[in-house]
């Protein structure tokens, strides 16, 4: 069956989310078979991400006991994220984007199937993670100015706050179940194990994804120019929108801070909590499961007048959750805290990418989605620095600083420019 596009722009009265019951509003960008191929797709391959992030967490953590090591691991992802974002950006207004997913999904099956092999043969080294994680930054910069920019395709407009929050939830959904069943797989199987039956994930979306129309991946832009000229016309755009920078700020900072310390969880739950995988990949999930909650709130009741309240909310419940964490010794407490973390960051990125998908021209989307995750490529480097503090202060006092300066920041943040996003 023909896959037809869905124009953006349409404003039939069965596309307006506002008009629908919230049940029916939850999943209405779903209806759509192609944006449904789609969000399965990165559903399914998000899965495997999740196991597998799992498993290198732990692998690091055996390779070396250092915080600085662990946040090392994700700095390196962050410095390749951010290097490549703007490259990447321009690639995704340039050449088909739904091609471009497929080739950045096949290298991450091929790294995937490499470490395990390193692993099964007790070759691994910390370098060759570290290696690994920088590949993997240059295929996230690729994946999401590309995936964000296809989204904007595949649904009309009043549904794009609803198509966003799913993919959000696509990426936050498996992780309630991913680094549960992980910690499990790395008792049973071994890390290598874990790593091996990734593949079979990766496989599957890279499947689904050459199901939906290659049409999709099309770009409305009239003339293709030099990448230089490509480059600085997005530069140009931003600046005569300073208000998206000011935005992005907003997000990026509580962001950074709230990404630090989550990103040390696996070294927190050896030595500050005295436990195992196991309860790694329980806790893991505990943020994952408020992740989901966070996306699917945003899906089912967020409005675009509403992006400065959910970003401010967003902040807030960050800050509070970062300072409670630095406190406890409970591990149920410790769940409960990272259950409100990962909802406040995933509602704050669904607003926040909501609001450029909606601002941006299809021709620009990538290139400017570019320069923006440059900054937000940020976030894993902050764990490198959170990490060395955190091997002279302690993980608990980083945590606590982190979620002081994030609620002060968003009283900041909503003073400046959140409030003046809300109607």
């Amino acid at each position: 069956m023909k896959q037809t596009e869905v124009p953006p722009e349409a404003t039939d009265e069965t596309d307006s989310v506002a008009a629908m019951p919230w049940f029916q509003r939850s999943f209405v960008s779903l209806q759509h078979p192609p944006f449904r191929l789609f969000w399965l797709s990165n559903l399914v391959f998000a899965t495997g991400l999740m196991v597998q992030f799992t498993a290198r967490g732990w692998l690091t953590v055996q390779l070396t006991d250092s915080a600085l090591v662990l946040g090392l691991v994700e700095g390196v992802f962050g410095v390749t994220f951010a290097l490549g974002s703007i490259p990447a950006g321009i690639l995704a207004d340039r050449r088909n984007r739904r091609n471009l997913l497929i080739a950045g999904d096949s290298v991450a099956l091929v790294a995937v199937v490499l470490i395990g092999a390193l692993v099964a043969t007790d070759a691994i080294e910390i370098w060759h993670v570290l290696v690994a994680s920088a590949v993997g930054g240059i295929l996230f910069a690729l994946r999401i100015p590309t995936g964000q920019a296809m989204t904007a395709r595949l649904v009309p407009a009043p549904q794009m706050m609803n198509a966003i929050a799913l993919n959000q939830t696509a990426q936050s959904l498996p992780s309630v179940a991913g680094p549960a069943v992980g910690g499990v797989l790395i008792a049973i199987v071994g890390i290598a194990g874990v790593y091996f039956l990734t593949t079979g994930a990766f496989v599957l979306g890279l499947l689904m994804m050459l199901g939906v129309a290659a049409s999709f991946g099309n770009i409305d832009r009239a003339g293709v120019k030099s990448v230089r000229e490509d480059f600085r016309e997005a530069v140009d755009y931003v600046l005569a929108h300073r208000d998206l920078l000011s935005l992005t700020a907003a997000m990026l900072i509580p962001f950074i801070l709230g990404q630090s310390y989550v990103l040390l969880l696996a070294l927190f739950v050896e030595q500050e909590l005295g436990l195992g995988p196991a309860a790694f990949g329980a806790l893991s999930a505990s943020l994952g499961l408020g992740a989901v909650v966070g996306g699917m709130a945003v899906a089912t009741f967020g409005e675009e007048r509403q992006i400065g309240r959910i970003m401010f909310l967003g902040i807030l419940a960050t800050g509070v959750a970062a300072i409670v964490y630095g406190l406890s010794h409970s591990v149920l407490l410790t769940a409960g805290v990272l259950f409100v973390a990962g909802a406040g960051q995933s509602a704050l990125f669904a607003a926040y990418d909501t609001l450029l998908l909606i601002r941006l021209p299809d021709e620009m989307r990538g290139r400017v989605m570019g320069l923006m995750f440059t900054l937000v490529a940020l976030f894993p480097i902050g764990a490198a620095v959170a990490g060395a503090v955190a091997d002279q202060v302690g993980l608990r006092a980083v945590a606590i600083a982190e979620g002081v300066i994030i609620i002060s920041m968003a009283a900041v943040a909503w003073r400046v420019v959140l409030s003046r996003t809300s109607a």
